[in-house]
């Protein structure tokens, strides 16, 4: 009996984790991010958050990712992309070694959390067709996001958010 339990509550975690992610516009594989940026041809907006700990990334996604304001603007204008590190939160190892993976390509760039960047990605194919190659593309462009510019953090309100994400955007055009 207490073993099924243990199971039940296991199963309805991972589900929970699962659904719960994509529920509200936010992915968490990449390669979903990536196939999706491509096929609606939208930049990615990627949120590296410590989700269970950081306070200043729980009050964003209160001031700004859960608001409705937010969610029909990046429905629009972007792919959603969450890189979560909690502390206490369970997640699938799968997960976890490729949210360690993009720390470590983003570690130029991401020093804190929130840390909001928006980005493209060229993939380059071998001669038979395989993967070679992703190549990041930081907007507004990497000089500026190294600099502090073109990176978002933490904001009271979803407008000024959105505006900013909008000059990021608009700048490569």
């Amino acid at each position: 009996m207490y073993i099924k339990k243990v199971i039940f509550t296991i199963c309805l975690l991972f589900l929970t984790i699962g659904f719960g992610q994509e529920g509200d516009g936010w992915l968490t594989n990449y390669e979903e991010v990536y196939k999706k940026s491509v096929q609606e041809n939208k930049p990615i907006m990627a949120n590296f958050t410590g989700s269970d700990w950081c306070g200043w990334c729980k009050k964003l996604k209160k001031a700004v990712f859960d608001t409705k304001v937010f969610q029909k603007w990046a429905e629009d204008n972007v792919v959603l992309f969450e890189l979560d590190y909690p502390r206490r939160t369970p997640q699938p190892e799968e997960l976890k070694k490729q949210n360690r993976e993009l720390q470590q390509t983003f570690r130029q760039v991401v020093r804190g959390y929130p840390t909001v960047l928006i980005f493209e990605i060229q993939r380059t194919y071998k001669e038979d067709g395989s993967k070679d190659r992703d190549n990041i593309n930081l907007l507004p462009n990497t000089q500026l996001v190294m600099s502090g510019q073109g990176r978002l953090g933490y904001m009271p309100e979803p407008t000024g958010f959105i505006q900013k994400a909008e000059d990021i955007i608009n700048s490569k055009k």
